[in-house]
């Protein structure tokens, strides 16, 4: 579990396909935190295993099909950047939101402005998600947690301090850059069991 809060930023340094996957390599900008094989990263917002460690700011993880699906991972070739960020520990500060690293689809920059000394990121997404995102809610976003507001049908805006744009690759987002979006798990299980009460109705 993760609070969308990226640690730092990191580079792949090596993609390779496999038939149904792609094991990636990735270098950190700054060291892992207890590296330990098995450990789970996220990479743009997506939960990966790490099945190997290189020195400490190197690992590797091995993507599968049904990532590969829902995200943005086949676009991702050596020298890009990405988002890194480690699991929570018990007992630790959640300072984002509940995040679990599962993406549930892929979305769109369709703006960037700047207000002030602020970036506003409007992003759009595909049908069916519209129940998840409220005013002044959070969305995960490439794995950063951010607080979303001008809510409409198909898309949202966040307004991105510049500290938040400095430590992600927020920094370098355009209109047609596409982005891994994660909505609140407990959204999701508040519209089950509103579907389960009123007989599979929304």
């Amino acid at each position: 579990m993760f609070s969308g809060i990226v640690y730092c930023k990191g580079r792949v340094r090596s993609a390779v396909p496999r038939r149904d996957s792609v094991s990636l390599e990735i270098e950190t900008l700054k060291d892992i935190i207890s590296p330990s094989k098995g450990m789970s990263i996220a990479v743009n917002g997506m939960c990966l295993t790490a099945v190997s460690f290189r020195g400490k700011r190197f690992f590797k993880a091995d993507v599968s099909g049904e990532t590969m699906k829902k995200t943005t991972v086949k676009g991702l070739r050596p020298g890009a950047e990405v988002n890194i960020e480690f699991p929570l520990t018990a007992g630790g500060f959640i300072s984002g939101h509940i995040v679990q690293g599962h993406i549930d689809t892929t979305g769109e920059v369709t703006a960037v402005t700047k207000n002030g000394a602020n970036t506003i990121v409007s992003a759009g997404y595909g049908p069916g998600f519209d129940v998840y995102v409220v005013e002044k809610g959070s969305v995960a976003v490439d794995g950063t947690s951010l607080t979303v507001f001008d809510v409409k049908k198909g898309g949202f805006s966040a307004a991105l301090i510049p500290a938040t744009l400095k430590e992600t690759i927020a920094e370098k987002y355009k209109k047609g850059d596409k982005v891994n979006l994660e909505f609140d798990i407990m959204a999701k299980y508040i519209e089950k069991q509103i579907k389960h009460l009123s007989g599979g109705k929304r």
